[in-house]
């Protein structure tokens, strides 16, 4: 971890220093760090850093782009920021006052934090249920679902999403800074085998004995137990502020439980159930209207949405269709055109350079191809050069098109590399094989774009084919070569 120890110093300086953070987590390639003032960070500074491939701010957040090891950067940091389990900062902070204007920004800081920490376990999940999907009878056809492999495949992808209150549960309790164990215990109940059974028969039930609860299955959920510990922050803290200190150990959770479970299924979750409910019937309409338009759409500006952060909050619509409707037919659908679109431009880009641009061209494509991560190759080259724009934007936005009229749909959350076609297996064969058509003709169109019209000669390095007027020129060019 020491090699990106000046990396993290500078990076520290140029937020404000330790007095100006609060905490930080990471997700694939972003260092996000909560701060107190603003105005303390030099954002062009930051840009400049070696080793630091962006940086914006994203509604409460700031956001460093570093790029697929920030998995070990971000260990460094928090090190040197002081903000370490074992030893935090000063959380003695100023309140601020109430401003409506921030509630929007102050969602969906909470939402996208609580998401990003248990994005391993949705990847991994999603990996077996894809596995699952190609290799039972609605596509290949190799193994009968009553092997045990085939079995082990369909638990472990279930599990990931089965599960998903507790694992939420988790990144709400980290993002809130409340009690991980007690969040835990919220998430487990609300998938209790024991609560699930009360759902099934259908029976009035009243919650310590007098508070009826809306029989509701909260599986797979999102909503619910982000509503659940955000309310456990003040409920916990509430009660450890007026509980005598000598009884504190017993008095504390078991006060915030006693309060905590009736409100949670009695309110809080059928709340969150039902603002799923609604979000789901709203865009199913959606995409039953204008649908195919929407994933056009988002195949051709979704890297836009990305360099400027916006993308995490039209994520969560994904994530609601998925712990809903089992599937996602427009944000990730769309998504998926995108990131293939600009490989072709990518793929366009390597062969239309020269000398150490083509070297870089390479290391962008490698990245992207296989690894599945588009910040250096958005940075570097898409957002400074108006023609890789145009040439990834038309094959996204045919590419998306495709999908949204075939109505392929995501089933599973897998990988962001060239494997990403595969995300369409788990539903009928035909979004399967419309979703990787879609993504063929959007790394396709990308591509020829890219090479027919060059990336200009005023880019930097690039190499452009200049058209001759006379065949005998070009003739001889091509012999010379």
């Amino acid at each position: 971890m020491a090699k990106y120890e000046e990396l993290c110093t500078q990076i520290l300086e140029n937020v404000g220093g330790k007095e100006n953070v609060t905490s930080a987590v990471h997700c694939m390639t972003r260092l996000r760090i909560n701060y107190k003032d603003q105005s303390k960070i030099n954002v062009d500074a930051i840009k400049g850093i070696k080793g630091v491939l962006g940086a914006q701010f994203s509604g409460t957040q700031f956001q460093v782009i570093i790029g697929q090891h920030v998995s070990d950067v971000y260990p460094e940091f928090c090190k040197i920021a002081g903000i370490g389990t074992a030893d935090a900062i000063d959380e003695n902070l100023d309140k601020e006052p109430f401003d409506i204007k921030k509630v929007p920004n102050k969602m969906l800081d909470y939402i996208s934090g609580s998401i990003a920490p248990i994005l391993p376990i949705m990847m991994g999940a999603g990996w077996f249920k894809l596995f699952y999907a190609l290799l039972g009878p609605n596509l290949l056809n190799v193994l009968p679902e009553t092997c045990d492999l085939m079995r082990i495949l369909y638990i472990v992808g279930d599990a990931g999403f089965y599960f998903m209150p507790v694992f939420i549960a988790w990144g709400a309790a980290q993002k809130m800074k409340t009690s991980i164990p007690l969040s835990l215990l919220l998430g487990v109940l609300l998938v209790d085998p024991n609560i699930l059974e009360i759902v099934a028969a259908g029976e009035p039930f009243k919650m310590l004995g007098f508070i009826p609860m809306p029989l509701n299955n909260y599986t797979s959920s999102l909503v619910p137990i982000l509503l659940a510990v955000w309310a456990l922050k003040y409920v916990f803290d509430f009660v450890n502020k007026i509980a005598p200190n000598s009884i504190k150990i017993i008095a504390v959770p078991l006060l915030t439980l006693f309060i905590m479970v009736p409100l949670m299924f009695c309110g809080l979750a059928p709340i969150g159930s039902w603002i799923s409910t609604g979000l789901m019937y709203f865009f199913s309409w959606l995409y039953d209207t204008v649908g195919f338009l929407a994933v056009a759409l988002i195949g051709g500006f979704w890297m836009y949405l990305v360099a400027t952060g916006m993308h995490v909050a039209i994520c969560q619509i994904a994530l609601i269709n998925i712990t809903t409707l089992g599937f996602d037919p427009i944000v990730l659908a769309g998504s998926n055109a995108a990131n293939v679109a600009l490989m072709g431009m990518t793929v366009a880009y390597f062969l239309r350079t020269k000398g150490e641009e083509k070297q870089l061209a390479a290391t962008n494509a490698i990245t992207l191809l296989v690894g599945g991560i588009s910040e250096p190759t958005l940075f570097s080259v898409l957002l400074k050069n108006k023609r890789a724009m145009v040439s990834y934007t038309i094959g996204g936005l045919i590419g998306g098109l495709i999908i949204g009229l075939s109505h392929a749909a995501i089933y599973t959350m897998g990988a962001s590399n060239l494997l990403c076609v595969l995300s369409y297996a788990g539903g009928p064969g035909n979004s399967f094989i419309m979703g990787v058509i879609g993504c063929v003709v959007a790394f396709v169109v990308s591509m020829v774009v890219g090479l027919i019209t060059g990336f200009g000669d005023d880019a930097n390095g690039l190499q452009n084919f200049k058209p001759k007027a006379k065949k005998s020129k070009i003739t001889n060019k091509l012999k010379a070569d």
